[in-house]
Parts: C-alpha cells; structure tokens; sequence
C-alpha cells in the first residue's frame, strides 16, 4: 500500500489539485447554504429545496425529496470534484477537468431551468408570498431598500409569463447558488498535457489498470442517470407551450391532449397556475357554459389581470366555499392564492388614502370597508401576513387596541422576516401604550428597534422620543 502510494505524483499539478479541492470546499457550502428565499419566511433549505421538482414523485420532507434535491446536488458535485482532485497526475487529459466544472454547473443549471421554464407549486407559493411582501411594504410608513429588479406594481406578478418568473428569481436568489459558478474557473486547467514528456505517457498507462477513471464510462454513466431528470421537464415544458399554441387556434381538444400529457410527465404541475388556467380555457372552449371549477378559475385569473376583483371573488369564492363545506376535501392551493389575491385587491382599493386622513368620518368608512374583506381574507388564508398585519392595523386605527395586539402578534410569529416583525412590534408597542401600559409598549418599541439595526423604522423612533 506504501509503496502504491509513493508511486503517486502529488508534487505535480497542485495549483489544479488545488482548484479541485477548493471547487469541492464551494460545493459542499453550497450544499448547506440557501439558494432560494422566501420573501416571508426568509431562507429555504437547500435540502428542501427541490432540483427536480416537476419530474420527482417524492413527497416533501421524505428521503425521496432529500435525495431529488439541491443540497444532495450540490454534495454530489462536491464528491466528484474531490475525486478528481485525488486523479493522480495532471496530465491526463482535458476531461477531468470537464467533468468537474460540469458536475459544479450542472445542479446550477437544473435549478434555472425547473424554476423558470417548469411552473410548479413552489413557484406560485413564492410569487404570492412576494405580492404580500410588496403590498404590506406600501402600509410600513417608511422604506425599505430595493430589490435587484423592483416591481412597480405588486399585482403585475404573473408567474405564468416567463419574464416575471426571472424577475422573481433574481430578486429571491441567495449566496448558495453563486458558488456553483466556480465551475466556470475549471473548464480550463492551468496547465496542458506536455506530449514531449515522456514520463507522462508513461506513467498514466501504469495507473490505468488500478485507480484510474475512464473517461468514456464516466460520461456514458453521467449521460444516463441524467436523461430521465432533463427529458420529462424539458418534454413538459414543450407539451405546455403546445398547449397555449392549440389554445390561441381554436384547437382545444388538441390542448387537453396536450395537458395530459404534461400531466403524465410532470405531475408536480399539475396544480401550478398556468396548467389550471390552460385547462380551464380549453374546457371553456369545448363548453360555454360549463360551471366546472377550472373553468371559473381561468375566468378569474384573467379578470384578476384586468383588475376586476370584486367579479373574480364572486366567481371563486362559490367553489372555496363548496370545498370547506365538503371537509375531506380541502380547496386546492391554486383556488385559495387566486381567491387571496382577489381579496386583497379589495382591501386596497378600500384602505383608506393619505388625502382622507384630514376626514376622519370618510376614513373610518373605509377602513371598515377594508375590515370586512380582510377578515374573510383571514378566513380564506389563514396563513395570510397581509390579513394580519392589516386587520391590526385597521384595529389600530379604529382604536380597538385589543384586537390590535392579537393580530401583531400573530403577523409576528407568521414572518421571519426582520423588517415586517420590527413593524409588527411597533404597533404592538403603540397599542400598549395606548392601553396605559408603557413598561410594555416601551419594550415592544424596544424590540422593533433591535429588529432594524439599519435605521429604517422611523415610526418606532418618532414613538420612543415622544414625537409619535
């Protein structure tokens, strides 16, 4: 064994030795640090993030979806890169290096493409949980730094156009998915094989019957284990562009051929946003006045984007209805995100503005407006911080303080995001204050100004020294 690896020539290639090894140091960080983040809950977990996530049956938090994930991805790519980092000389060929930048760009890669070009749950979840992001962000009082690409207008963000599911990724991409880039420094080795040097053409021929990878198989075997994860999306995504093509012809019993098939490869789709609404067109054009639930939901969705949302609730809030009315059959996610949505654009077109605050009848008037959709919004989306948020300050307002503190709290333990939790605290300190309880509203002010170390809650401030 000793004597096996003396015959290794370690002195040789180490600044490329080097790059594998710091290339495996990058992946196996990315493997722990987030790619992706929520606009609410704040950094997801690489191993709960999926990589695969329109072709994978795995049910989340099982073994399945840990191994169909980006931090198994990205460790994968860490064991390769080391591997080639324990290749014994450095003049063998172009390959290793190839293999290793493309084992470190590849989970990259599959992330980018199941993310924008695969409409999945995920997907739909983040696109609303940044739509109440931007809407709670318009009541704070203060601002917040920018987003890479900001968007003007919260109810714009349709992930069923391509172009705003980019503009989300790059606003929610976080430091695990940069680290992958450093494939790009190994597709060019720092040195070439020297065909002059005889040693060298020796000494790979005495390895190559004991550690030595070939190349050939290696490719052969990545090629393999990579066709199923890449031709299911990738055929997904064709048979869904197909669909809005027969949809926009007239042929809508060649569209529903087509959603079954995107069904039969990407099952994870099936509930996303774009696959109901292109099923509930194809079926509306089959049948006019068909009642069915898909059909309802398209016609919403396209008067949600027309900015109708007192037509869209009515149109599907009867079927959220029938849903909880039937207990074992709780409304799907896509129902609920769009009867959410509809909602809060009641809440805002109901709050009152800036230009009413001199009219306190008139203000009062809308906010209790405002009131009425929120609670059905809570009703609707118990999980919603909007909801929360809103009906405490609402509650604020209209001096009804116990109700305000219930809700902050709740909005509070809802989010983890600082900006929103240091606001939720504010408004909790004002209404204890308001209640005759300074100790306690002191420390809830307190508290919002620890959770905004940048200087941005002025409220909290103004309230502290006495300005407020």
């Amino acid at each position: 064994m000793v004597q096996w690896l003396g015959q290794w020539p370690w002195q040789e290639g180490k600044a490329d030795r080097g790059r594998f090894l710091l290339a495996c140091l990058l992946m196996l960080g990315a493997s722990g640090l987030p790619w992706l983040a929520d606009p609410l809950q704040g950094g997801c977990s690489p191993w709960q993030t999926p990589l695969v996530p329109a072709w994978s049956l795995a049910a989340p938090d099982t073994i399945g979806a840990a191994l169909t994930s980006v931090g198994a991805g990205s460790f994968m790519a860490a064991l390769l890169c080391l591997g080639c980092a324990l290749k014994p000389s450095a003049h063998q060929g172009l390959w290793r290096y190839r293999l290793a930048g493309a084992s470190c760009l590849l989970p990259l890669c599959l992330f980018l493409l199941h993310f924008t070009a695969v409409d999945t749950r995920q997907g739909d979840l983040l696109a609303y949980h940044k739509l109440e992001a931007l809407l709670i962000r318009r009541h704070l009082g203060y601002n917040l730094p920018r987003d890479w690409l900001p968007v003007t207008a919260p109810f714009a963000l349709d992930m069923t156009a391509l172009h705003w599911r980019l503009v989300l990724l790059v606003d929610q991409l976080r430091p695990g998915a940069v680290l992958p880039l450093i494939g790009l420094s190994l597709w060019f080795p720092l040195q070439q094989p020297d065909p002059k040097r005889s040693d060298d053409k020796v000494r790979p021929r005495r390895l190559a019957r004991g550690c030595a990878w070939h190349p050939l198989w290696v490719t052969v075997a990545l090629g393999v284990g990579l066709l199923p994860v890449l031709s299911a999306p990738l055929w997904s995504l064709l048979a869904t562009w197909q669909a809005s093509l027969a949809i926009a012809s007239g042929e809508y019993q060649q569209a529903l051929g087509r959603l079954e098939t995107v069904r039969w490869l990407a099952p994870g789709t099936v509930d996303s946003v774009t696959y109901e609404e292109q099923l509930g067109q194809s079926l509306f054009g089959l049948e006019a006045h068909s009642q069915r639930e898909a059909v309802s939901f398209a016609a919403a969705h396209s008067l949600l984007q027309q900015r109708a949302y007192l037509r869209a609730y009515q149109l599907l809030f009867p079927h959220w209805l029938a849903h909880t009315q039937r207990q074992q059959d709780p409304p799907e996610s896509w129902l609920t995100t769009a009867l959410s949505e509809a909602l809060e654009g009641l809440v805002e077109a109901a709050w009152p503005s800036r230009t009413l605050s001199a009219d306190m009848l008139e203000r009062n008037h809308r906010l209790s407006m405002a009131l009425v959709w929120l609670r059905r919004l809570a009703q609707v989306n118990p999980a919603s911080l909007y909801a929360h948020y809103l009906l405490g300050r609402a509650d604020y307002e209209l001096r009804n303080y116990p109700d305000c503190l219930t809700e902050m709290r709740r909005a509070s333990t809802l989010s983890a995001d600082n900006d929103l939790r240091s606001s939720a605290y504010t408004y909790m300190g004002l209404a204890e204050i308001a209640l005759g309880r300074s100790v306690q509203g002191r420390e809830a002010l307190l508290r919002a100004l620890a959770l905004d170390p940048d200087y941005h809650n002025n409220t909290a401030r103004e309230a502290l020294s006495g300005l407020h």
